[in-house]
């Protein structure tokens, strides 16, 4: 780790280039990191400082029970360059840090607040802080997997979880240090509790995991869990909720451990180390999977801890280490925030010029190019939902980069059985082997039926209109069969019936045949049936938009 007098040669200021584009520039020579992966010119001013970067091993504070910020002496991240990104992405809160003090939340306006714990079972609304964040690195477990096919046989046998009042909470109260077990929670005691960590293991964390090499959700955070209490108490509710969904277990039992979770998160998220901490990230990406599962697909549900996502995505790359679970809360959460900025559509808030992010045809593992498809989607969307009207120069150019991903993926994207669906309504068969391939399609299937649909050359009046309209409604039709086809035919990765569903949501009124539209709506049911994804909404709003006489029953 770097020592507290190590420089490093920096430019003084940001190069022109990220200024112009309103982003934060990493100041490297002799071409700056964002400019490079963006393959823009990079324009620099050659006025070098030196910056010093003090990253800070918080162990110590925890295993005393303290917080760094209980310190008065202690060291911040720092890094001098005259710069803060004011882009729109910026997370609600900005911190204004004291002199030995902890830093205090200010709204725009300028008026100090307090985040105010409010339990709920649908998430509160919370307060970030935007400091840079200390650094930390972690390893990811090489423990073994869990892949016992065990869990919905014991469900007759569970029994609610006991009433203990200290079940699961920490003994001391600092509050930054307060989601840490004195001692281990594992192994559980009570057996309902590790029947439902069982079934995060086996059923949830895969869903989280589609686009990681590593595993973390399913390998790292339930050995993070032992000594995390706020983790813990999120897989639990997560575990719950599902089961509530999908089998009679008891839905009240959620609550309560989502309950426990914002006890302590939210006053925690009200201050500004608290961004540095990738337990409290992949928690907030587990509890906003439980968000989506109470939600609908009509962009009408709770969005408490999508802004958490915000704020730990939005607090800058300074401790985004490629292969941490920090990283790999960052993909999970590009692709909730993706779901919801289809369904409201709008733009993608998350910052997409994160020094993970790699948008290049560069020869890589194929779950880097399966996260290529999907900031791709990222980037079509903000052009079609964003201020500035989709031209055609830039549509062009979007679709030769999807074109330009479908020619360079590696052969292993190819599935190993397809077959043309027979009969009305028939969805193709495809087969595919690994849930990264599966999901890398099915973004880049939604990134094109985006473009055919915000297509600027087709007229908006004029004899050619129709026959242009029905060119794109054929392709559109092409491309949801594909995309159901992949869904039904590998439902053992749950996110690809999810993903496909996205895809019905937005684009299935344009079936018009009633084969079709009933094989809709029975994916739809069997989504919400399986995997605990409720569709009832959308499934009404179909039905109106076809025309079904039994529509509002």
């Amino acid at each position: 780790m770097p020592s507290s007098n190590q420089t490093t040669g920096l430019l003084a200021t940001p190069c022109v280039t990220c200024r112009e584009h309103h982003l934060k520039c990493d100041r490297d020579t002799p071409r700056c990191g964002r400019c490079v992966r963006a393959g823009r010119e990079c324009k620099l001013s050659f006025k070098f400082k030196s910056s010093i970067v003090i990253y800070v091993d918080e162990t110590q504070f925890l295993m005393a029970g303290n917080s760094p910020d209980d310190d008065a002496s202690r060291h911040d991240f720092y890094a001098d360059d005259g710069y803060r990104d004011g882009s729109e992405s910026a997370s609600p809160g900005i911190s204004v840090p004291g002199s030995g003090e902890v830093s205090r939340t200010l709204r725009s306006d300028h008026s100090p607040v307090e985040a105010v714990s409010q339990k709920s079972t649908q998430g509160s609304e919370l307060l970030y802080s935007t400091e840079p964040p200390v650094v930390h690195a972690h390893t990811p477990s090489q423990n073994g997997r869990h892949r016992n096919n065990a869990g919905a046989e014991d469900l007759h046998v569970m029994q609610p979880p006991q009433q203990n009042p200290d079940l699961h909470r920490p003994s001391h109260g600092n509050v930054l240090t307060s989601h840490f077990y004195d001692a281990a929670a594992l192994p559980l005691k009570d057996r309902t509790e590790a029947i439902l960590f069982r079934h995060y293991i086996q059923k949830i964390a895969v869903c989280l995991d589609c686009c990681d090499s590593l595993q973390h959700f399913e390998l790292v955070v339930p050995e993070r869990a032992s000594t995390c209490h706020t983790l813990l108490n999120a897989i639990l509710a997560i575990a719950a909720r599902h089961l509530s969904h999908t089998t009679d277990f008891d839905p009240l039992a959620s609550n309560r451990y989502h309950d426990e979770c914002l006890k302590y998160l939210i006053p925690m998220m009200n201050h500004s180390s608290a961004v540095a901490d990738e337990n409290l990230f992949a928690a907030t990406i587990i509890l906003r999977m439980l968000e989506e599962m109470d939600g609908s697909l009509t962009g009408q549900d709770n969005y408490s801890h999508l802004l958490g996502i915000h704020a730990f995505v939005n607090a800058g790359d300074q401790y985004m280490v490629p292969g941490s679970l920090s990283a790999a809360s960052f993909w999970v959460g590009l692709r909730q925030e993706i779901y919801i900025a289809i369904l409201t559509q709008q733009r993608v808030k998350l910052n997409l010029d994160d020094c993970i992010v790699d948008r290049s045809l560069e020869p890589a593992e194929d779950y880097t190019w399966s996260n290529r498809a999907i900031i791709l989607l990222a980037d079509i969307l903000n052009s079609c939902f964003g201020d500035i009207p989709l031209t055609a120069r830039r549509w062009n150019a979007l679709n030769d980069a999807a074109e330009s991903w479908t020619r360079a993926r590696p052969p292993s994207f190819n599935p190993f059985f397809y077959r043309e669906g027979t009969g009305p309504g028939a969805f193709p068969e495809i087969w595919h082997g690994s849930s990264c391939h599966i999901l890398g399609i099915q973004h880049h299937l939604l990134a094109q039926l985006f473009l055919v649909q915000f297509d600027p050359s087709i007229p908006r009046v004029g004899t050619n209109r129709r026959a242009a309209m029905l060119k794109m409604t054929q392709r559109i039709e092409a491309l949801m069969r594909e995309l159901c086809g992949l869904g039904i035919s590998n439902q053992w990765t749950p996110p690809a019936m999810f993903t496909a569903c996205i895809g019905i949501a937005m684009f299935g009124d344009h079936f018009s045949e009633r084969s079709d539209q009933e094989a809709l709506a029975e994916f739809l049911k069997k989504t919400e049936t399986a995997h605990a994804r409720p569709t009832a909404a959308i499934q009404q709003q179909l039905m109106k938009a076809w025309g079904w006489p039994d529509a509002d029953e």
